[in-house]
This record gives C-alpha cells, sequence and structure tokens, in this order.
C-alpha cells in the first residue's frame, strides 16, 4: 500500500479491496493451520467463533494498517489505532457470535430444531447466518471507532454487507452438488469478506491526490505545476504570457493571452477550469468538447469541472499550446 504506486484511475478503488481480500485469505490459512497441525486443545464449540472472531480481527488489521500506509503515519499513531480498532472488533464479533448462537438460535427456531441450532459441529448456513452478520458489523464498527465517526454509513453497512457476502460465499462452495468442499469454502470467504469490505467500507480517498497541470505542446513542453496550495486550501493558478504574476507562462506565439485560463481547487478537493479569455479556449475530454471562451455578456466566466486526463486547448488546432491536468500524489512536488 504505496501512494506513490497507485496510479489515480478507477484501478485505485479496487487497492484496498485486493489488499483486505489477501490478509483475510491469510487470516483463514493460519487458523486452518493451527486446527490441523497443532490440535488445540480447546473445545469444539469454539472453532466458529475462533474464526470468525479472527476473520474480522485481521480485516480491521487490514483496513487500517493500509491507511496508515497510505497516510504515512508514524509508528506510534498506527499502533494504538491498530489496537484500538482490533480490540473492539475482536471484542463484538466474539460477543455477537456467542449472542446469536446462545441465543438468538433457541428464540428463532422452534423446539425441534433447537438441537440442530445447538449442535456447533453442524455446517449450516441457516444456524450460523447471525454470526457471520454480526461479525462483519463488529468488522465495520473498529475502524469506525478509530476514525471518529467520520463516514458511519459506509462503515456500518459496508461491514454488515461483506459479513453476509462472505456467509454466502462459504455456503456456496460448500453446498455445490460436485465439489463441495469446506476447504475452498473456508478460502472463499476469507477473499469475499476482505474484497467486499475493502471495496464498501474504507477506500482510498481523493485528498491524497493532488492536481497539477502539465504543458503539453512544444513550447516549454513537459513543464508542470500543482494546483493545490502546500497547506491543502483553496486556490487558482493563472495560465497566460503576462511576463510577472503568472503562474504557468506560456509563449505569446502559442495564441496564448495575457491572462488566458484558470484552474481552481476548493476545499472540497474539487478542480474547475475557467476560461478569462476572448481567445478560443476548449476543455477536451471522451465525447465532451467545452468551450470556455469569455462572453462579454455573461456576468461571470464560463468553467467546468475538472477530471484527471482532461486536456486544455488555447488558441486554434495546431498553432495553439495544449495543457492536461493530471492527478498526482499530494506528497510528490
Amino acid at each position: 500500500m504505496n501512494i506513490f504506486l497507485i496510479p489515480y484511475n478507477w484501478l485505485r478503488h479496487l487497492s484496498m479491496a485486493l489488499w483486505c481480500a489477501s490478509l483475510g485469505v491469510l487470516a483463514w490459512w493460519v487458523v486452518l493451520a493451527i486446527f490441523v497441525k497443532l490440535s488445540p486443545s480447546w473445545h469444539p464449540a469454539l472453532d466458529g467463533s475462533i474464526l470468525i472472531s479472527t476473520m474480522a480481527g485481521t480485516i480491521t488489521f487490514a483496513s487500517l494498517v493500509g491507511e496508515n500506509l497510505l497516510r504515512r503515519r508514524s509508528v506510534l499513531q498506527a499502533i494504538w489505532r491498530i489496537l484500538l480498532g482490533v480490540g473492539v472488533s475482536l471484542g463484538l464479533a466474539m460477543a455477537g457470535y456467542w449472542l446469536w448462537n446462545s441465543g438468538f438460535n433457541l428464540v428463532f427456531f422452534p423446539d425441534e430444531l433447537t438441537q440442530d441450532a445447538k449442535d456447533f459441529s453442524l455446517v449450516s448456513l441457516r444456524y450460523r447466518i447471525g454470526g457471520f452478520a454480526l461479525a462483519g458489523l463488529a468488522c465495520g464498527v473498529g475502524p469506525l471507532v478509530v476514525r471518529k465517526g467520520e463516514g458511519w454509513f459506509n462503515h456500518l453497512v459496508g461491514g454488515l454487507v461483506s459479513g453476509l457476502a462472505a456467509a454466502a460465499a462459504w455456503h456456496i462452495f460448500n453446498s455445490l452438488e460436485k465439489g463441495s468442499d469446506l476447504f475452498y469454502a473456508g478460502a472463499a470467504m476469507g477473499a469475499t469478506w476482505g474484497f467486499v469490505y475493502g471495496l464498501l467500507v474504507w477506500a482510498i480517498p481523493d485528498e491524497l491526490y493532488a492536481g497539477w497541470l502539465r504543458v503539453l505542446s512544444h513550447s516549454r513542453f513537459g513543464l508542470r505545476i500543482p494546483v493545490d496550495s502546500l497547506e491543502g486550501q483553496a486556490k487558482e493558478r493563472f495560465v497566460g504570457h503576462f511576463p510577472r504574476g503568472l503562474d504557468l507562462f506560456l509563449p505569446v506565439e502559442d495564441q496564448v493571452m495575457e491572462l488566458h485560463v484558470s484552474v481552481a481547487v476548493n476545499d472540497k478537493h474539487q478542480y474547475r477550469a475557467r476560461g478569462l479569455s476572448l481567445q478560443r479556449t476548449r476543455v477536451l475530454r471522451l465525447l465532451e468538447r467545452i468551450e470556455l471562451s469569455y462572453d462579454s455578456k455573461r456576468p461571470a466566466p464560463l468553467e467546468t469541472r475538472l477530471s484527471s486526463g482532461d486536456r486544455i486547448r488555447l488558441g486554434e488546432d495546431g498553432d495553439g499550446a495544449e495543457l492536461e491536468f493530471i492527478m498526482l500524489p499530494r506528497e510528490e512536488r
């Protein structure tokens, strides 16, 4: 989880999901190795509780470690966050599993099914789905406490959905008419739980990236300037050929006016391009051509939202200058 290795495109939304899925499979493998190789002496009734709580704690650990690595937090800051989040998730997952199997199962099912519900060796989603759901919810509550309630809906709903998705994967691989195998069912459970959790609960935020303007035309090719300020506050960068006071100077031979275009960012990390000249100014993106040339009949300049990869063309085709708006890791300067 290195922010410099994760480009700003749609694939970044899968980075945390794949990270949590890999650690989810690793957690399942470790628990399985302990069960098979070490032959622990605890009561078999604890097997399900240990597996579910370990999965919840590990996926919580994966989410918090991934965030700490992306934000470059110090070791001390990372340790207390991880201990607090994992501790809360582990405790709630174990309590939820016990509460479901020792309480709700006995209430929801009639007397003739009570003995089946009490049988911890019975592999049936009918009696275990509540344990998965509560463990998934616990998996979302732990990081939510560490993040001080930020994104509470994603954490609670995403955690619950990830637990249910893990239960569904476990049940499907265990219910196949051909090839039914608890080994693959456990692996699918861990991978699905981690992937859905990483996809829904906490993805890489846009605030870790900053916008840049890069020159694509032959004059000053490759020159780039950051749009964001060092303090992360609202900022506006101006482009033109006026010799002093501009953020990006381009020569007049490229049909660039004294004050031609600006790119602004607000405190919500939203970027906009504004046309400040009568000279032709366009923003080019897939299936879109947006004219931003200044209209004197309007009370304010025309503007449009910018996304990474958009190009800003100044002047006529072939003879004008061209800029590209790109998003790069904020730490890159």
